[in-house]
């Protein structure tokens, strides 16, 4: 069974990702773009493109890699905050927002989800407001 997750792109990940794809960095964008970023918490090899989350990254040595939708919002998000790669200072501009995925059960046994849960238990201490990943 799917686990839902929802991702928040705060204005610190804006910040923090204005300037990715600016500096010819194109085959690296989609592991430091803002979704990217927010799900490297849960994934550390994320790769993410505009129609797919790939959470256990993509490379030669995966024949298939396992691959999440994008959510509407996010792909429109993506369209938007690329748009302005010439103009870094514009995506800081963005509203935050947030989207849920759901993880498929072979993303699940990759992971370790107790190392999970404690991450999200710590990054939302105290309604800091700056969670990135809430497990629902």
């Amino acid at each position: 069974m799917p686990v839902q997750f929802n991702i928040r792109i705060t204005k610190d990940i804006l910040e923090h990702c204005k300037n990715c794809g600016v500096e010819n960095e194109n085959q690296e964008v989609g592991r430091n773009c803002a979704v990217a970023f927010a799900l490297h918490d849960i994934f550390p090899d994320v790769y993410v493109t505009n129609y797919y989350i790939f959470p256990l990254g993509i490379g030669a040595e995966k024949a298939e890699p396992i691959k999440i939708a994008m959510p509407l919002i996010a792909q429109q998000f993506i369209k938007l905050f690329d748009g302005f790669y010439m103009m870094p200072k514009l995506r800081v501009l963005l509203p935050e927002f947030e989207f849920t995925i759901d993880i498929p059960e072979e993303v699940i046994d990759e992971i370790n989800i107790d190392e999970l849960k404690v991450l999200t238990d710590r990054n939302n201490i105290a309604g800091s407001g700056k969670c990135r990943v809430v497990y629902c």
